[in-house]
Protein backbone atom coordinates (compact mmCIF):
# COMPACT_ATOMS: atom_id res chain seq x y z
CA UNK A 1 0.00 0.00 0.00
CA UNK A 2 1.63 3.22 -0.99
CA UNK A 3 2.07 6.21 1.96
CA UNK A 4 -0.90 7.97 3.30
CA UNK A 5 -0.56 10.94 5.82
CA UNK A 6 -2.96 11.74 7.92
CA UNK A 7 -2.24 15.21 9.83
CA UNK A 8 -3.69 16.25 12.85
CA UNK A 9 -3.42 19.57 14.40
CA UNK A 10 -0.52 18.94 16.90
CA UNK A 11 -1.59 18.03 20.33
CA UNK A 12 0.68 16.63 23.39
CA UNK A 13 0.89 13.39 23.41
CA UNK A 14 0.45 11.61 27.09
CA UNK A 15 0.73 7.79 25.49
CA UNK A 16 4.02 5.68 25.51
CA UNK A 17 7.12 7.58 24.06
CA UNK A 18 10.28 5.58 24.44
CA UNK A 19 13.08 5.17 22.09
CA UNK A 20 16.95 3.76 22.37
CA UNK A 21 18.95 6.45 22.26
CA UNK A 22 21.15 7.31 19.01
CA UNK A 23 20.54 8.84 15.48
CA UNK A 24 20.32 5.52 13.84
CA UNK A 25 17.28 4.76 16.22
CA UNK A 26 14.73 6.96 14.71
CA UNK A 27 13.56 9.13 11.79
CA UNK A 28 15.04 12.83 10.97
CA UNK A 29 14.04 15.30 9.24
CA UNK A 30 15.99 18.56 8.34
CA UNK A 31 15.75 21.98 9.55
CA UNK A 32 13.95 24.33 5.95
CA UNK A 33 11.90 27.26 6.59
CA UNK A 34 11.81 27.52 2.81
CA UNK A 35 11.52 24.08 1.08
CA UNK A 36 9.84 20.67 1.75
CA UNK A 37 11.71 18.46 3.21
CA UNK A 38 11.38 15.22 3.93
CA UNK A 39 12.07 12.62 6.22
CA UNK A 40 15.32 10.60 6.12
CA UNK A 41 16.80 7.56 8.57
CA UNK A 42 20.02 6.81 9.08
CA UNK A 43 21.39 3.32 8.20
CA UNK A 44 24.55 1.88 9.67
CA UNK A 45 26.74 -0.43 7.94
CA UNK A 46 30.25 -2.18 7.67
CA UNK A 47 30.97 0.76 5.19
CA UNK A 48 29.87 3.42 6.80
CA UNK A 49 27.05 5.47 7.81
CA UNK A 50 23.99 6.04 4.62
CA UNK A 51 21.22 8.73 4.76
CA UNK A 52 18.28 7.10 3.86
CA UNK A 53 15.76 9.48 2.18
CA UNK A 54 11.50 8.72 1.78
CA UNK A 55 10.89 8.24 -1.41
CA UNK A 56 9.46 11.54 -2.64
CA UNK A 57 5.68 11.78 -2.57
CA UNK A 58 3.00 14.19 -1.58
CA UNK A 59 2.73 11.82 1.22
CA UNK A 60 6.36 12.48 2.47
CA UNK A 61 6.92 15.86 2.19
CA UNK A 62 3.14 16.30 3.73
CA UNK A 63 4.70 14.09 7.00
CA UNK A 64 8.30 15.85 6.74
CA UNK A 65 6.24 19.49 7.06
CA UNK A 66 3.69 18.20 9.83
CA UNK A 67 6.76 16.94 11.78
CA UNK A 68 8.82 20.24 11.43
CA UNK A 69 5.57 22.52 12.20
CA UNK A 70 5.02 20.44 15.27
CA UNK A 71 8.87 20.98 16.09
CA UNK A 72 8.78 24.59 15.96
CA UNK A 73 5.32 24.50 17.71
CA UNK A 74 7.44 22.82 20.79
CA UNK A 75 10.77 24.68 20.52
CA UNK A 76 10.42 27.44 17.53
CA UNK A 77 12.70 25.96 15.62
CA UNK A 78 12.51 22.66 13.13
CA UNK A 79 14.52 19.70 12.13
CA UNK A 80 15.25 17.04 14.89
CA UNK A 81 13.96 13.30 15.34
CA UNK A 82 10.78 11.70 15.30
CA UNK A 83 8.85 8.06 15.98
CA UNK A 84 6.45 6.33 14.73
CA UNK A 85 5.30 3.83 16.57
CA UNK A 86 3.34 0.52 15.75
CA UNK A 87 -0.16 2.30 15.25
CA UNK A 88 1.09 4.47 12.96
CA UNK A 89 0.71 7.00 15.02
CA UNK A 90 3.65 10.19 14.46
CA UNK A 91 5.17 11.16 17.24
CA UNK A 92 7.38 14.24 17.98
CA UNK A 93 9.76 15.16 20.77
CA UNK A 94 10.50 18.81 21.99
CA UNK A 95 14.45 18.95 20.58
CA UNK A 96 15.15 20.75 23.90
CA UNK A 97 15.42 17.40 26.15
CA UNK A 98 12.53 18.04 28.11
CA UNK A 99 10.26 15.64 27.44
CA UNK A 100 7.60 16.85 26.11
CA UNK A 101 5.79 14.60 22.99
CA UNK A 102 3.40 15.93 20.65
CA UNK A 103 1.16 13.55 18.03
CA UNK A 104 1.12 15.41 14.45
CA UNK A 105 -0.78 12.79 12.74
CA UNK A 106 -0.80 9.24 11.20
CA UNK A 107 0.46 7.33 8.61
CA UNK A 108 -0.97 4.22 6.40
CA UNK A 109 1.31 2.43 4.33
CA UNK A 110 4.83 1.38 3.50
CA UNK A 111 7.46 3.91 4.38
CA UNK A 112 9.86 3.12 1.39
CA UNK A 113 13.65 4.66 1.43
CA UNK A 114 15.95 5.15 -1.37
CA UNK A 115 19.27 2.78 -0.55
CA UNK A 116 22.34 5.24 -0.26
CA UNK A 117 24.59 2.01 -0.87
CA UNK A 118 23.05 0.56 -3.99
CA UNK A 119 22.17 3.15 -6.43
CA UNK A 120 18.87 3.24 -7.56
CA UNK A 121 17.47 0.95 -5.22
CA UNK A 122 14.99 1.43 -2.58
CA UNK A 123 13.82 -0.84 0.79
CA UNK A 124 11.38 -0.62 3.31
CA UNK A 125 11.23 -1.70 6.79
CA UNK A 126 8.17 -3.92 6.56
CA UNK A 127 9.38 -6.69 4.34
CA UNK A 128 9.66 -10.01 6.26
CA UNK A 129 8.36 -12.57 3.99
CA UNK A 130 11.99 -14.35 3.76
CA UNK A 131 12.62 -14.39 7.31
CA UNK A 132 12.14 -16.74 9.79
CA UNK A 133 13.09 -16.54 13.91
CA UNK A 134 16.57 -15.31 14.43
CA UNK A 135 17.61 -14.52 11.10
CA UNK A 136 19.85 -11.00 10.79
CA UNK A 137 18.01 -8.08 10.29
CA UNK A 138 20.08 -6.32 7.49
CA UNK A 139 18.27 -2.82 7.44
CA UNK A 140 18.22 0.16 9.89
CA UNK A 141 16.81 -0.83 13.48
CA UNK A 142 14.68 1.95 14.61
CA UNK A 143 11.29 1.67 16.80
CA UNK A 144 9.82 2.13 20.13
CA UNK A 145 11.60 0.21 22.78
CA UNK A 146 10.09 -2.68 24.70
CA UNK A 147 11.00 -5.24 27.91
CA UNK A 148 11.17 -8.59 28.20
CA UNK A 149 11.62 -9.33 31.97
CA UNK A 150 14.08 -12.11 33.93
CA UNK A 151 10.67 -13.86 34.61
CA UNK A 152 9.55 -13.76 30.67
CA UNK A 153 7.20 -10.89 30.98
CA UNK A 154 6.08 -8.41 28.28
CA UNK A 155 6.12 -4.77 29.84
CA UNK A 156 7.40 -1.33 28.82
CA UNK A 157 8.14 1.58 30.90
CA UNK A 158 6.16 4.72 30.48
CA UNK A 159 8.12 8.01 31.77
CA UNK A 160 6.51 11.14 32.73
CA UNK A 161 7.23 14.67 35.06
CA UNK A 162 6.19 12.27 38.12
CA UNK A 163 8.42 9.13 37.00
CA UNK A 164 8.55 5.77 35.54
CA UNK A 165 5.52 3.30 35.51
CA UNK A 166 6.25 0.22 34.69
CA UNK A 167 3.08 -1.31 32.18
CA UNK A 168 2.12 -4.52 30.57
CA UNK A 169 -0.17 -5.35 27.36
CA UNK A 170 -3.49 -6.60 27.51
CA UNK A 171 -2.61 -10.10 27.74
CA UNK A 172 0.95 -12.00 27.26
CA UNK A 173 1.75 -13.39 24.13
CA UNK A 174 3.24 -16.58 24.68
CA UNK A 175 3.92 -16.93 21.36
CA UNK A 176 6.13 -13.66 20.97
CA UNK A 177 7.79 -14.78 24.66
CA UNK A 178 8.89 -17.87 22.95
CA UNK A 179 10.27 -16.46 19.92
CA UNK A 180 12.66 -13.79 21.98
CA UNK A 181 13.62 -16.67 24.52
CA UNK A 182 14.57 -19.01 21.27
CA UNK A 183 17.27 -16.08 20.30
CA UNK A 184 18.21 -14.72 24.02
CA UNK A 185 17.60 -17.77 26.11
CA UNK A 186 17.77 -15.83 29.87
CA UNK A 187 17.71 -12.74 31.76
CA UNK A 188 15.96 -9.20 30.63
CA UNK A 189 15.97 -8.52 26.85
CA UNK A 190 15.34 -5.05 25.10
CA UNK A 191 12.93 -5.17 21.90
CA UNK A 192 11.53 -2.78 19.63
CA UNK A 193 8.70 -2.97 17.47
CA UNK A 194 8.78 -0.70 14.47
CA UNK A 195 6.03 0.98 12.83
CA UNK A 196 4.83 -2.01 11.00
CA UNK A 197 4.59 -4.25 14.02
CA UNK A 198 7.78 -5.82 13.69
CA UNK A 199 9.42 -7.13 16.60
CA UNK A 200 13.76 -7.02 16.54
CA UNK A 201 16.00 -7.28 19.34
CA UNK A 202 19.70 -8.26 19.37
CA UNK A 203 21.93 -10.65 20.52
CA UNK A 204 25.43 -10.51 21.09
CA UNK A 205 28.20 -12.76 19.06
CA UNK A 206 27.82 -16.63 19.70
CA UNK A 207 24.88 -14.96 22.36
CA UNK A 208 27.48 -14.87 25.14
CA UNK A 209 25.76 -12.00 27.42
CA UNK A 210 28.76 -10.67 28.79
CA UNK A 211 29.65 -8.81 25.91
CA UNK A 212 28.92 -5.53 27.07
CA UNK A 213 28.14 -3.06 24.13
CA UNK A 214 24.90 -4.15 23.21
CA UNK A 215 24.94 -1.61 20.05
CA UNK A 216 27.49 -3.71 18.61
CA UNK A 217 25.13 -6.93 18.94
CA UNK A 218 23.36 -8.19 15.79
CA UNK A 219 20.20 -7.71 15.15
CA UNK A 220 17.59 -10.40 14.68
CA UNK A 221 14.23 -10.72 13.46
CA UNK A 222 11.70 -11.77 15.65
CA UNK A 223 8.55 -12.09 14.61
CA UNK A 224 5.30 -9.18 14.69
CA UNK A 225 3.01 -8.22 17.27
CA UNK A 226 -0.40 -10.16 17.43
CA UNK A 227 -2.98 -6.86 18.74
CA UNK A 228 -4.82 -9.21 20.46
CA UNK A 229 -2.19 -9.44 22.84
CA UNK A 230 -0.89 -6.34 22.69
CA UNK A 231 -0.86 -2.33 24.31
CA UNK A 232 -4.30 -0.55 23.30
CA UNK A 233 -3.67 2.32 21.07
CA UNK A 234 -3.46 5.29 23.10
CA UNK A 235 -5.26 8.50 21.76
Amino acid sequence: MNLVFHQCTPRPWHGFYRRIPGDTTAFHVPCDDYHRVLPYIYWERDEGRGRCNLIESEAAYALGGAVNATKRELVGIGGGSFLINEHGQVLVPASDGGGDVMLAGEIEGELEFENPFEHGTTFNLADDKELSVGDAWDRPYLGMWYNLSKYSRIYRMQSDRSGQTKEEPVRQDKRLITRLRSVRHFGAVRFIVNQDGIVLTKVPPGNVSTVVCEEMWQAVYVGRIDPNYWFVKER
